[in-house]
């Protein structure tokens, strides 16, 4: 009798990466399982932000190397190229990140939205024409990290924590499997 083992959320084999020639990720491999929350340790400039943008696709590996990325069960790049399909993964891939990209002059309700966009036609989000559950669901989340009194304020007018918190929960309402943070 086997038993076999569930399928890691974030599998990584043999990452390589180099800025001009200077080496980033050397041979990294990192295996987390469903449920698990992991967190990064290493000094400035070790390389942590540089595997997060790998996870999501937004470094490319260094080509002619045997690295491998998969994010459930998705691949995201391998040898150097980046899957075909990396739209529909990064849909499953929520990256909160250090400067936490808002858009100042938007109110924070329509930031959080920001991460239902992929399940909607691009018509409604130009024209900000959000499904009624889609802003039920945004006020949610805005509301689980304390945030739903100041959904109709400029982003603009938010603290550093109240602009992390907006960015928290746009990752929320994005409904993703693996949430990045950075």
């Amino acid at each position: 009798m086997s038993i076999t083992q569930p399928e890691p959320a974030i599998n990584v084999r043999g990452l390589h990466k180099h800025f001009a020639d200077k080496p980033a990720l050397c041979d990294v491999s990192l295996r987390v399982q469903r449920g698990e929350m992991v967190a990064l340790l290493g000094a400035s400039g070790s390389g942590k932000s540089t595997l997060l943008r790998h996870l999501s696709g937004l470094h490319k590996a260094d080509a002619h190397t045997e690295s491998y990325v998969e994010v459930h069960g998705r691949v995201v790049q391998a040898g150097g190229k980046l899957a075909p399909d990396l739209r529909r993964t990064r849909a499953h891939v929520a990256m909160i990140f250090q400067q936490f990209n808002l858009v100042d002059r938007l109110p924070v309700m329509t930031n959080v939205l920001a991460g239902a966009l992929h399940r909607m036609p691009l018509w409604r989000g130009l024209l900000r024409r959000f499904p009624s559950h889609e802003l039920a669901r945004a006020l949610t989340a805005l509301g689980r990290v304390g945030m739903d009194t100041c959904a109709w304020q400029r982003a603009s007018t938010l603290s550093g924590g109240q602009q992390q918190r907006a960015a928290i929960s746009r990752a929320l309402v994005q409904g993703a499997e693996v949430i990045l943070a950075d």
